[in-house]
C-alpha cells in the first residue's frame, strides 16, 4: 500500500523498545479475559516483560496497550486494521503511525492523543480505509 510508514532499510525498532521510550506514561492494558484500570508504566525490561502497577505483563501476550499522552505524530496513514480479536469496528477507519518490527503503533480516536500498540502476533491485516 502506498504511503504506509514502513521504513526499508532502516532499523525497525520492537514494541519492547517503544515501551522503553515510554515509560512513566498511564498505560491500559487489554488482554483476553482482563480488563485493568489504567496504570504506569513503571518498567521495561530487555527481553518479555513490563511491569505496570507492581505487576508483570508480557506484551506480545496481549491484545494491545493503549499509551496516553504521548506527542501528536507528524505523519499518519488512514488504514484500516484486522485483529485476532473482537474490535466491533474499533479499527475501521483508524491512522496507523508506525510498522515496527513486531508491532504496529495507531494514534486512537480520542481526546487523550493516546497510542495503541498492537503487538503483530494479534493483527491479521491492514488494508486501505474506505
Amino acid at each position: 500500500m502506498k504511503g504506509l510508514p514502513i521504513h526499508h532499510g532502516g532499523h525497525k525498532i520492537t514494541l519492547q523498545q517503544r515501551l522503553a521510550s515510554l515509560t512513566g506514561h498511564l498505560v491500559e492494558i487489554n488482554a483476553p479475559h482482563t480488563g485493568l484500570e489504567p496504570g504506569r508504566l513503571q518498567r521495561v525490561f530487555p527481553k518479555n516483560f513490563v511491569k505496570v502497577q507492581g505487576e508483570l505483563f508480557v506484551p506480545s501476550s496481549l491484545n494491545s496497550i493503549r499509551v496516553f499522552d504521548v506527542k501528536p505524530p507528524m505523519r499518519t496513514v488512514l488504514v484500516g486494521v484486522r485483529t485476532t480479536f473482537p474490535t466491533r469496528g474499533a479499527f475501521n477507519r483508524i491512522r496507523l503511525v508506525r510498522i515496527g518490527a513486531d508491532f504496529i503503533e495507531l494514534l486512537a480516536k480520542d481526546k487523550n492523543r493516546s497510542r495503541i500498540l498492537l503487538p503483530l502476533n494479534k493483527v491479521e491485516g491492514i488494508f486501505p480505509a474506505k
